[in-house]
């Protein structure tokens, strides 16, 4: 009986050891998990930027000439910084597009992840087909914009495309 004593308080020890020893790298690989996953690469336009229109309006400029004012909503979704953003903005109307223009924002600034920018886009009547001008002029009328051929370049001058 004295010598089963120490025999349990080593076989004790030994269970409680091999316990922490095998816990220890489950909870090791879940750290570095959550380090894989801030760290994502982005890989597509979409998960780097999304760019939205919130409003339009007609304005008049110092010259007399007509506008067009669409407030588009750029924001940064991914996890590095942008310098640059390219696309073509389609205007559609009824399944039908009624205006197209290619869109170039070169940033002074970048735009860093989670922030946002607002830029007023003007389009002169001028540019518009008189037979859809109409449809621009109507505030009741449903336009559709749509953001095609994106593509973004990063601060470290990286650049995803999307065709």
């Amino acid at each position: 009986m004295k010598n089963l004593k120490p025999f349990i308080a080593v076989s004790m020890a030994s269970l409680f050891f091999a316990m922490n020893t095998f816990a220890a790298p489950t909870k090791v690989a879940s750290k570095t998990m959550s380090k894989k996953e801030t760290a994502a690469e982005v890989n597509s336009v979409s998960q780097a930027v999304l760019i939205d229109v919130e409003d339009r309006q007609l304005m008049i400029d110092n010259n007399g000439q007509a506008l067009v004012v669409f407030k588009y909503v750029i924001t940064n979704t991914g996890n590095k910084p942008i310098s640059n953003i390219q696309w073509i903005s389609a205007y559609v109307s009824k399944r039908e597009i009624i205006h197209s223009q290619n869109m170039q924002l070169e940033l002074e600034s970048t735009l860093m992840p989670s922030k946002s920018l607002t830029i007023n886009l003007q389009i002169p009547f001028v540019q518009i087909e008189e037979k859809f001008r109409p449809i621009f002029t109507d505030s009741q009328s449903k336009i559709d914009v749509y953001s095609i051929d994106r593509v973004v370049r990063f601060n470290d001058k990286k650049e995803l495309h999307e065709r």
